[in-house]
């Protein structure tokens, strides 16, 4: 049997129907025979069906250390004649799966609590393993090693590193891994939620001097901002600003836009109330309106999703093995894999047919390929994935300033579906009492790696009659083991008629278009792009065309050059810019925030040089640059600098005009600009630096007095973006939406023993989210000290509790884990001023042996040290 059928068995089951069995062997080269195929380096390597039964293979012995047998017949992992309660790494294949707690029992047993053991392990079983699993562990609220029986999982801990290691997962009941998936979100990585209600507002100024007229304007004030209650937001965006109009000059408030917005992120919908923003396809056309929308976009909720194809491409292995991944002829990935289950759907494919190899070699040397053609056909979305948009209301007909919805009332909308095996689609349709226009989409896959998009509308106008329009594009993309050449082609035609509700009248001064450009990679350094472009122009516009060819060369990490030459022919009122025209530039980048360019254009005889240097969203950060720009006619000079504060950012600009360079500064003008924020969440309040998403309020516990907390990494080390202070809180105004991200945070000069938390708070924001988060807690204390039986005998390496006493029982905290070092050393966080604690300790079987008591000072600044502390005492 050949390979690219096994793999059609596995992959496409649905293709393959009538001649797929239970399992499909592919023959290897034959060897010695052994009695078990996963023993027998000559054996077919088998590649069953998803959700078919596998036999059973040989449980394999990991390698650990060698320990001595104890006096209770089994291997000595416990060295001392008493219980110890641990919490231990769970860990599979080399990987942490989590904490669990853990009794290392008197008699060399360890047991395992099962909820959490359950939990941890649910990445590692699929649905029905898992379930009985479940099943045997439900009555134990901790088990051991023998509890598991025949359920295919076997356990083991070791000393060393004190970890329970999971020594093996028969493959059959291994939950599938996608080898080629993103990271994913893990919702229970979140350790903060969302405000409430939360609402932010910024303020910014501008004020703009010419010098040689003595003239200042009034200064420009912007207005935005958002507040969100539950899962509603409004936003809105404003300006107080000098109008210019046929009237006059006039200072006035202008909306630019104010709606409510409701999202569904599971279902990666978007819905709209008020002043809309229509996104648009194809040959449909953008017009403001005001009114109500919603839209289906999975690319909003998960902007790090690629193009990949999803469908069910599951490989299985019975040995550990290497496999390779070989797209169109060029290595795309090598990966070590466990027996187990495995899903390659995820494999990133380019547009256009995809022939893609997969070589599996097991640990016995035998080798097997698989192979089979996959073409992937995005218009824009994921293979399978769907999105539309519809947006109704009045239609505003003002160019600039506040939308003004007098114009008719219309619809805009649209569909688009991409299949796994079949074209994609797209239809849309924009109406109005006066237009109305259907447009669509579709797109095919060629065999050679290419791909051929139609794209069309029809029209019907009340003024212009019936029109119509068309385009054509080719794509194709070549992949040359890790270079790449791309070309592209588009041919566009619009009736005399054709009209949208942009453009009611069907004015169209271009009947035609075409364009094209190719683009080849030589070298990972060297890299040219050749391009030509036609219009035909209807009526009095004239035609115009222009070819031309630009070159990239990296001379190394910093430096690039770059030259092209073009000719163009535009029509003769525009005839200055004719003819042949060369450039070149050389670009200076060291680094993400620095990067300078000096270029020269022969067309308009145009020199510039400029250097730019990024600011950072951090406290005393500053940006600065300039660019100088000479041509036939002028001369200009910009010189400008920004600064981030902790409750504002600041921006200078100083510009300069003249005939030449040497007039440069006949005209100059200077602006200023300051912005600042005002944030709220549940409560908390804070002044900060602009807001474009997200926020985060970090403020101080009263027990903290007047320390600052600041939000970023390190106060020590001035890497921050907000301190705290009479201001209010810290404002973290760098979070995007439905991103997890970790907001960091740390404390002013903390006392000694006083806990802080973790340093860090995981979140994922709903748009335009805030969060109000307080540093400290009542329960800051720390103790500390070393237990003893007598002055050279330490009690040492014990578990117990620690219990608040007078309290209720209704209100009494959990109690908190103690244990001791090797030379009897303790430490206990979390504990309350004023109160008092009593720690037990375990003795055999979970009985309690030893007890004392201690009392936290009220004034306690955050340490409290028992020194040397004996059973029986109280402190």
């Amino acid at each position: 049997m050949k390979a690219g059928f096994a793999l059609c068995a596995v992959a496409l089951p649905a293709l393959c129907a009538g001649s797929a069995t239970a399992q499909v062997s592919i023959p290897l080269p034959q060897g010695p025979r052994s009695a078990s195929p996963a023993q027998d380096p000559g054996a077919p390597t088998t590649i069953p069906l998803p959700g078919t039964q596998i036999p059973p293979i040989p449980n394999r012995t990991p390698v650990m250390s060698q320990l001595p047998i104890g006096p209770h017949g089994r291997p000595d992992i416990n060295p001392y004649d008493r219980d110890i309660e641990m919490t231990v790494p769970l860990t599979f294949q080399s990987s942490s799966l989590g904490d669990v707690p853990m009794l290392l029992t008197a008699d060399d047993r360890f047991l395992i609590e099962s909820a959490t053991f359950l939990r941890l392990m649910q990445p590692v079983l699929n649905e029905e393993a898992h379930a009985e699993l479940s099943s045997r562990l439900v009555s134990l609220p901790n088990f051991g090693p023998d509890d598991l029986g025949k359920t295919g999982v076997q356990l083991t801990y070791d000393p060393s590193t004190l970890a329970v290691v999971v020594v093996e997962v028969s493959a059959e009941q291994r939950a599938i891994k996608d080898i080629f998936a993103p990271p994913r979100e893990d919702a229970n990585d979140v350790t903060l939620q969302p405000a409430g209600f939360s609402a932010f507002l910024n303020l910014s100024a501008i004020q703009s001097y010419l010098w040689e007229g003595d003239q200042a304007d009034p200064p420009t004030i912007n207005f935005d901002g958002a507040v969100r209650l539950g899962r509603f937001v409004f936003e809105g965006d404003a300006q107080l600003g000098q109008q210019f109009g046929l009237t006059g000059d006039s200072y006035k408030f202008t909306r630019n836009y104010a709606r409510l917005v409701y999202d569904e992120p599971e279902d990666f919908r978007r819905w709209y109330l008020g002043d809309l923003d229509p996104e648009i396809r194809g040959q449909q056309s953008f017009v403001e309106m005001g009114g109500i929308g919603v839209l289906r976009q999975r690319r909003r909720f998960n902007s790090f999703r690629s193009a990949i194809l999803q469908a069910n491409r599951q490989l299985i292995l019975q040995r550990e093995s290497t496999v390779r991944f070989l797209r169109n002829g060029s290595l795309y990935r090598e990966v070590r894999l466990q027996p187990g289950r495995y899903d390659f759907s995820s494999l990133p494919l380019i547009a256009g047919s995809n022939d893609v190899d997969i070589q599996v070699t097991d640990n016995s040397g035998a080798v097997q390929n698989l192979s089979y053609q996959q073409y992937l056909d995005p218009i824009d979305l994921d293979p399978g994935d769907y999105e539309y948009g519809a947006f109704f209301g009045p239609t505003s007909r003002t160019f600039g300033g506040a939308p003004d919805y007098s114009g008719p009332v219309a619809f805009s909308g649209f569909f688009r579906k991409a299949f796994f095996n079949r074209p994609a689609i797209g239809v849309g349709l924009q109406a109005s009492k006066d237009v109305q226009t259907l447009t669509g989409q579709t797109q095919f896959v060629l065999p050679n790696g290419g791909r051929l998009l139609l794209d069309a509308g029809g029209s019907n106008s009340k003024t212009a009659g019936t029109g119509f329009a068309g385009g054509v594009s080719y794509e194709h993309f070549i992949d040359r083991d890790g270079l790449s050449d791309s070309f592209t082609l588009r041919a566009d035609y619009l009736s005399p008629r054709f009209a949208n509700l942009g453009n009611i009248d069907g004015i169209n001064t271009t009947s035609a278009t075409a364009t094209g450009q190719y683009s080849r990679q030589f070298t990972m350094r060297l890299t040219a792009t050749a391009s030509a472009s036609y219009l035909k122009g209807r009526g009095d516009v004239g035609d115009s065309y222009r070819v031309g060819a630009t070159g990239f060369y990296r001379l190394d990490r910093r430096w690039t050059l770059r030259a092209g030459v073009d000719y163009a022919k535009f029509p003769s009122a525009f005839s200055r810019g004719n003819g042949v025209s060369f450039n070149i530039g050389i670009v200076f980048q060291p680094d993400y925030r620095r990067r300078a360019e000096a270029r020269y254009e022969s067309r308009d005889n145009l020199s510039e040089i400029s250097y730019n240097q990024s600011g950072l969203n951090q406290l005393d950060s500053v940006g600065f640059g300039g660019v100088v720009t000479r041509d036939d006619n002028s001369a200009r000079a910009l010189g400008y600098a920004t600064y981030s504060a902790n409750r504002f950012d600041a921006s200078v600009s100083h510009a300069t005009f003249g005939p030449n360079l040497s007039d440069v500064a006949d005209l100059n003008v200077t602006t200023v600009r300051v912005g600042t924020s005002l944030a709220f969440a549940d409560g908390s309040f804070g002044v900060g630096r602009r807001i474009n998403d997200s926020f985060m309020l970090l403020s101080p516990h009263k027990n903290l007095g007047k320390r600052s907390v600041v939000a970023g990494q390190s106060l020590a080390e001035n890497n921050y973006i907000s301190k705290s202070g009479v201001l209010g809180a810290a404002v973290n105004n760098f979070l995007g939406s439905y991103a997890t991200q970790s907001v960091q945070y740390d404390v002013e000069d903390p006392p000694t023993g006083y806990d802080t938390g973790p340093g860090v708070f995981r979140v994922h924001p709903p748009y335009k989210s805030g969060y109000a988060a307080r540093v400290g807690t009542d329960a800051f204390a720390s103790a500390m000290g070393t237990l003893i039986l007598a002055p050279d005998k330490p009690v040492s390496l014990i578990g117990g509790r620690v219990t608040l006493l007078d309290v209720q029982s209704t209100e009494a905290p959990k109690p908190i884990p103690f244990f001791t070092n090797s030379i009897g050393r303790f430490a206990i966080t979390n504990l309350l001023p004023g109160r008092r604690y009593l720690v037990e300790t375990y003795g055999p079987n979970g009985t309690i042996d030893r007890s004392f008591e201690f009392t936290v000072p009220a004034d306690t600044d955050g340490l409290l040290n028992l020194g040397t502390v004996r059973p029986g005492t109280k402190n």
